[in-house]
């Protein structure tokens, strides 16, 4: 159960309840900003290696290396009708070589390479990229320079140089006070990559963040990595581990390059790069990719790449300079990205539903639009109700237990002298049931438990996970494969079919449970008033589950409902058992979640704010002769209306679920 305050448990079992629903539509999805990208300028320039920034004053910087010439373009006040190709050559570069772009109010720092591929130059430019200076060499490699990437620190402008040396050398340079480092440093993770086709960095406010391109060592795989080096927070110059956003293998037509990470205002981190395949159509397709929201340090997990319009064998460009637009760019391509905000449209709730099973979310609200202000509402983006009651000082609002969905549809009414607005929503479930495996994906036995590959395939769906499971959950390690095609939802089926974990929506998360038995809330007299119960009695889908080991099979029974309904078996797969008791114990829990996910009544109530999925209750009924029967909340509603003319709701209907 959610934890509310004693002052609003007190008020929602009074006679004068005073509700209180907010409600929210934030451009964005679990906590992730919607990006909205839109082209602004279809070029005929050649694809090369390219870079962009945004400087402080709002100007769109780009270069490009064609053929060794360098060239650059600015757009003062950049927008659909600017001079996009408009470009003037500032110099020479080593031809087929990266360049980089980082900016930090009107300064700019211009990375390329030079001498026959061994010397790192800077250009540096004090006004936004208007004019830039003569080039300074910031060291001599004696193995060539193909790849760089630049980064600047916001708070005093120290930055630091990366670039590729030679087969699987990474080295960083740094700035420190105005003055680089007279040489690259290493980096010591080239033992696990045996080549490297391409960088990118930025600074987060604490760190550098990077996305590096190439193949794995011994494996020869194909990878997008994200990586990062301390700086303030974390230790100083202490490289991370490579955590993998996309991964092909050494068989593949497919490898990575073009790399760029940024952020979008301010939020997370995200990666693009370039898919090029040998043979395919495009030979190149741009991808982005982001960790789910809220995760810390160098992620492990990032969701499934998704393509942008963007084609191009050195990937997108990406920049930054504020919280509302982000800029991308290939060298005959402009792409922007406008987010929106949150919208507080509490007043013009008019009605809210939503209904919670074990893998299912739904939602429907209803909003006032007599004055068209929600014209720009749009499916895609996140709504939020939170519902409460106005029981804190001086009537303040108090909430429990919010819902958070996506907007699927959005559909417009009009009526009666009425305008509104209707958002049928969906939840996580619905979103991995939504992801689709691209490829096979296999891990060994004992190479990664259930709680580890679950993680995996929501972050693949965008969805951040929390809690934690027993031994059957975190210890569990079974041999697991992935079908090309498969449900993430179908995935989670499988991992949670034989383990006695829950899982429940909370907020923009899932987190994970093992249920309580202890009764959390009770209803009925001298507790939370009712206002409907009804019991019923019908056959499960399942009374006998089999669980097909390894080495042996066990099984376990309802004998009850055998001998009413006759047998309905289900069989599941249990890989990980290594005897015939491990098997046991795996058919009793899946027949023991048949069980709990089964509604076996219902209950209606004034609206509960802090009732959870799963939690226990006990329930009186003098007229169905229930003295504080215990149950378990196998789905979980809230109907809330003010409907002008019609009835008044605000109640809270629990599917109830036996227990023992």
């Amino acid at each position: 159960m959610k934890p509310i305050s004693a002052s609003l448990r007190s008020h929602q079992r009074g006679r004068d309840r005073l509700p209180h629903v907010r409600a929210t539509v934030r451009g964005e999805r679990w906590g992730v900003p919607v990006l909205p990208w839109e082209r602004l300028y279809r070029g005929e320039e050649d694809d090369c290696p390219h870079a962009l920034t945004v400087t402080g004053n709002g100007a769109v910087v780009r270069v490009r290396n064609d053929g060794g010439a360098l060239g650059v373009s600015r757009v003062a006040k950049p927008g659909p009708a600017s001079a996009w190709g408009a470009w003037s050559v500032l110099g020479r570069a080593e031809e087929g070589t990266g360049v980089a772009l980082a900016a930090r109010r009107n300064e700019a720092l211009l990375l390329s390479v030079a001498s026959g591929g061994r010397e790192l130059v800077l250009r540096r430019s004090t006004d936004g990229g208007a004019t830039w200076s003569a080039t300074q060499t910031l060291v001599r490699e004696s193995a060539t320079i193909a790849w760089v990437a630049v980064a600047v620190r916001a708070s005093d402008g120290d930055a630091c140089a990366f670039y590729t040396q030679g087969t699987n050398v990474l080295k960083r340079l740094r700035r420190r006070g105005g003055t680089w480092d007279a040489a690259g440093v290493a980096w010591n993770r080239g033992g696990g990559v045996s080549a490297l086709t391409g960088i990118a960095a930025m600074y987060d406010g604490s760190d550098y963040r990077l996305v590096v391109t190439g193949r794995a060592d011994p494996s020869g795989a194909k990878h997008a990595w994200a990586a990062f080096l301390g700086d303030t927070v974390l230790p100083e110059n202490l490289w991370s581990g490579l955590a993998v956003i996309a991964e092909s293998d050494a068989s593949s037509g497919r490898d990575f390059g073009g790399p760029a990470i940024f952020r979008a205002g301010g939020s997370g981190q995200r990666a693009a790069f370039a898919a090029r395949e040998a043979g395919g159509r495009p030979a190149a397709r741009v991808y982005t990719s982001y960790p789910p929201a809220l995760s810390g340090g160098n992620p492990e997990y990032w969701s499934e790449p998704e393509p942008h319009e963007a084609t191009s064998a050195h990937g997108l460009a990406v920049a930054t300079a504020d919280g509302a637009n982000v800029w991308g760019a290939t060298p005959d391509g402009v792409w922007r990205a406008r987010r929106t905000g949150s919208s507080d449209v509490s007043e013009r709730l008019i009605e809210a539903s939503w209904q919670l099973a074990p893998f299912a979310t739904r939602a429907r609200v209803v909003l006032d639009d007599s004055d068209g202000g929600l014209a720009g509402v749009a499916p895609g983006r996140t709504v939020e109700v939170a519902p409460g009651y106005r029981s804190g000082p001086e009537a303040a609002p108090e909430y429990g237990l919010p819902l958070t969905a996506l907007v699927d549809r959005v559909i417009r009414e009009s009526g009666d002298g009425r305008a509104r607005v209707v958002l049928e929503c969906s939840g996580h479930w619905e979103r991995l049931a939504a992801w689709r495996a691209p490829q096979v994906w296999q891990s060994a036995a004992g190479e990664r438990s259930r709680e580890q590959i679950f993680w995996r395939v929501c972050a693949k769906a965008g969805i951040a996970v929390a809690g934690q499971g027993g031994a059957d959950w975190s210890a569990s390690r079974p041999a697991f494969a992935i079908a090309p095609g498969e449900s993430g939802l179908s995935v989670a089926r499988r991992l949670l079919g034989t383990t006695r974990v829950a899982v429940y929506p909370d907020g923009d998360l899932l987190t994970v449970t093992v249920p309580p038995d202890e009764i959390l809330e009770r209803y009925g007299s001298a507790g939370h008033p009712t206002h409907s119960v009804g019991l019923g009695q019908g056959a499960p889908e399942a009374n006998w589950v089999r669980a097909r080991g390894p080495a042996s099979d066990a099984d376990a029974h309802d004998f009850a409902s055998i001998y009413r309904d006759g047998q309905r078996l289900r069989l599941v797969r249990s890989l990980d058992a290594g005897s015939g008791t491990e098997a046991l114990d795996d058919a009793a829990a899946a027949l023991e979640r048949e069980r709990r996910e089964r509604r076996a009544g219902l209950l209606v109530a004034p609206f509960h704010p802090g009732q959870e999925l799963f939690d226990a209750i006990a329930v009186t009924d003098t007229a169905l002769g229930l003295d504080g029967r215990h149950y378990r909340v196998v789905e979980l509603g809230m109907e809330y209306s003010r409907r002008p003319g019609g009835r008044a709701r605000y109640d809270s209907i629990l599917g109830l679920g036996e227990m023992d």
